[in-house]
């Protein structure tokens, strides 16, 4: 039954990255959307930001989602300690990817390269 925890922790990671994709917030705030000191910088920063995050979630929601759909055939995948370490490491590299694009694409004071 664990996959159940795999299906619905990926269409969580889904749903929140088309939220951030296609209604992301309109203005720089402390409470909803993708928020590191590299993102809010400025507003085109944030709106990079919140698009590129939200690509990246609806990604490994998805990767998350297809783990979900073999492990009930896998059993060294059907525990909790495994789902767990997975959704950590994945958010890290969510964040990671989000934040060499965003290095990539803009200086330190967050001007556009």
């Amino acid at each position: 039954m664990i996959y159940i925890v795999y299906l619905i922790s990926g269409i969580i990671f889904i749903i929140a990255g088309l939220v951030l994709r296609y209604f992301p917030p309109k203005s720089i705030n402390g409470v909803i959307g993708y928020r590191t000191s590299m993102a809010i910088k400025n507003k085109e920063t944030w709106d990079e930001a919140q698009r590129y995050g939200g690509n990246s979630m609806i990604v490994f929601g998805i990767i998350n989602f297809i783990i979900a759909a073999f492990t009930y055939r896998i059993h060294a995948l059907s525990n909790e300690v495994f789902q767990i370490m997975f959704l950590i490491v994945g958010s890290i590299v969510v964040i990671i990817i989000v934040e060499v694009h965003m290095k990539k694409m803009f200086n330190k004071d967050g001007s556009r390269k």
